[in-house]
């Protein structure tokens, strides 16, 4: 039941409500459904781009159709309030419009976007920061890259996905490096060559950086079979990658999920060409911005 109070809405003050991505200033205008389904709406299409992103091979396009709609969808919102509270300026107060309504609004829709946020950090995408060279020159360090949590499941993975995985345990960091072997696969490390099953391994990606000192745990590696449940990776980098030459076969149960495309990319500059303890940032490599890696 609506009352009869008049106050003339201000659309400045609903366009400054709805900027912060809810639909406060549609509740200010006296759209309260409105504010429901801008919300719902908003709360459908991340997930569908975000899998759109990940699923088809849409490159630069897919992503930037991704960053315009992320940024677009909050200036709607604005926009939309304003117009609103322009066109329904004085229209009677409803019983609803009242300052601890807006701040409960706010809690909710704040809960309910960090909620839709994180399932699709779990279920389908999530993004992450490179900060080594292990992988280069696939992936450089200050790659920002998007990892696929939808398709990649144990029984998908193929030898030359760059898989992210634990590399200790579920709180340990996350590790991105190319997978070699699988399970009951037979691998062998002679003079930094890689033998699979007993034979030469056509190792397109693999890259011995002479410049870079080499490292007997890294350059022979006794033949290991790899057990069931379980993989084995190399870093692209070779003298430069902590792998499963170290850390030995990956349990399944630690792979987090595959690389599928470079969102973002600042240059790192490291003084000393073995250590990334310090590093200096350097400009942004558009170039690589949108491409895929799988």
């Amino acid at each position: 039941m609506e009352s009869t109070i008049l106050k003339p809405r201000r659309p400045w003050l609903a366009a400054l409500l709805s900027l912060s991505g809810c639909p406060l200033g549609q509740i200010y205008a006296g759209r309260f459904y409105r504010s429901i389904v801008l919300w719902a709406v908003g709360a459908i299409l991340l997930p569908v781009l975000a899998f759109a992103t990940i699923s088809l091979p849409l490159g630069r396009i897919g992503l930037s159709i991704l960053v315009l709609c992320m940024v677009g969808f909050p200036l709607y919102l604005t926009v939309d309030a304003y117009v609103m509270a322009r066109r329904h300026r004085d229209d009677p107060l409803a019983s609803y419009q009242r300052w601890w309504v807006y701040l409960l609004a706010f809690i909710a829709f704040a809960i309910a976007n960090n909620v839709v946020a994180y399932g699709v950090r779990s279920f389908i995408a999530e993004a992450c920061v490179v900060p080594t060279r292990a992988m280069s020159p696939t992936i450089l360090a200050g790659d920002c890259i998007l990892v696929d949590k939808l398709w990649c499941q144990p029984n998908r993975l193929q030898r030359y996905d760059i898989v992210v995985f634990r590399s200790a345990g579920s709180d340990s960091p996350l590790v991105v490096m190319r997978l070699i072997g699988l399970p009951g696969d037979r691998i062998e490390i002679a003079d930094e060559k890689v033998l699979l099953n007993g034979e030469k391994y056509p190792d397109p990606h693999g890259v011995v950086d002479a410049d870079l000192p080499s490292h007997p745990e890294l350059t022979n590696a006794e033949p290991i079979l790899i057990p069931p449940g379980s993989f084995f990776v190399l870093g692209d980098n070779r003298r430069l990658a902590k792998d499963s030459r170290i850390l030995g076969p990956i349990p399944m149960a630690d792979l987090h999920g595959k690389a599928c495309m470079i969102y973002w990319s600042n240059e790192r500059r490291f003084p000393a060409p073995w250590s990334t303890s310090y590093y200096e940032t350097g400009p942004i490599r558009w170039a690589r911005i949108g491409t895929r890696l799988d």
